[in-house]
């Protein structure tokens, strides 16, 4: 039978979270050598099996929290700055088309009233298409920007996806080396039983044959002292007799 455990589940799940700081899926193996080299401590395989299922629960939901964390925080940004950028883009757009309007309608009156030359035109014309440029250019400078936080998210977000399909494969895997245990460690039980149960048939039979050896050494001692009384009492009597022949015999002498 295996040892009584002498380390904490609480202790167990803080060695599973180490272990998979460093990369490393907790099994019973790992554990086993995590704590020998810690202290020395052992305990049963039925005990680490139990612990690291509380664990795996504890860090699914680990998981689904920090990729809920994750979208919670992304996803507001990039709808907000999607936002952002259209209603800037909206309105710059609209203020140019009116700032060109109004110059259209100003420049038509100064052509018909003859106050503005043609030159002037044309330098109010370039400021306002400078203008507009750089404004152009800053609204795709922040798009850009955009797309490479978005991209850079976006590859994060893959990661964690990634990661998590291989932590989840790696679970599934452990579950099922941990189902076998468990049937090995039934049959175990099973067979030790079984075992058991045969010792305790044997130690009877045992205690039986005893009890019949002693029984049947104590009737051979009986009968051998009620042979050896006969036996004793005959050559008693075959004593007599010789004794008693041997004064007749002296008597018939004299």
């Amino acid at each position: 039978m295996a040892r009584k455990a002498n380390i904490a589940r609480e202790e167990i799940h803080q060695a599973c979270w180490e272990l998979i700081e460093k990369n490393s899926f907790p099994n019973i193996p790992r554990l086993t050598e995590y704590f020998l080299q810690k202290d020395g401590r052992r305990c049963s395989n039925t005990t680490f099996l139990n612990a690291i299922t509380d664990w795996e629960e504890a860090y699914k939901e680990q998981q689904q929290h920090e990729l809920s964390e994750l979208n919670d925080v992304l996803l507001p940004v990039f709808k907000r700055f999607s936002r952002e950028v259209t209603q800037n883009l909206g309105k710059l757009l609209d203020e140019k088309s009116s700032e060109i309007e109004q110059h259209q309608i100003r420049k038509q009156d100064a052509i018909q009233s003859g106050y503005l030359s043609l030159s002037s035109v044309l330098i109010e014309l370039q400021i306002a298409h400078d203008t507009l440029s750089s404004e152009h250019k800053k609204v795709s400078d922040e798009a850009e920007l955009f797309k490479q936080k978005f991209a850079f998210s976006e590859q994060r977000y893959q990661e964690v996806i990634a990661q998590n399909a291989v932590l989840t494969s790696q679970i599934k895997k452990e579950q099922k080396e941990h189902t076998e245990l468990r049937i090995n460690l039934a049959q175990k039980e099973v067979d030790l039983a079984k075992q058991d149960n045969q010792l305790a048939k044997l130690i009877e039979e045992n205690a039986k044959l005893a009890a019949a050896l002693e029984e049947n050494q104590h009737r051979k001692t009986k009968d051998e002292a009620k042979i050896w009384q006969e036996m004793t009492k005959k050559l008693d009597e075959l004593t007599s007799s010789v004794k008693t022949l041997q004064r007749k015999d002296r008597g018939t002498k004299q």
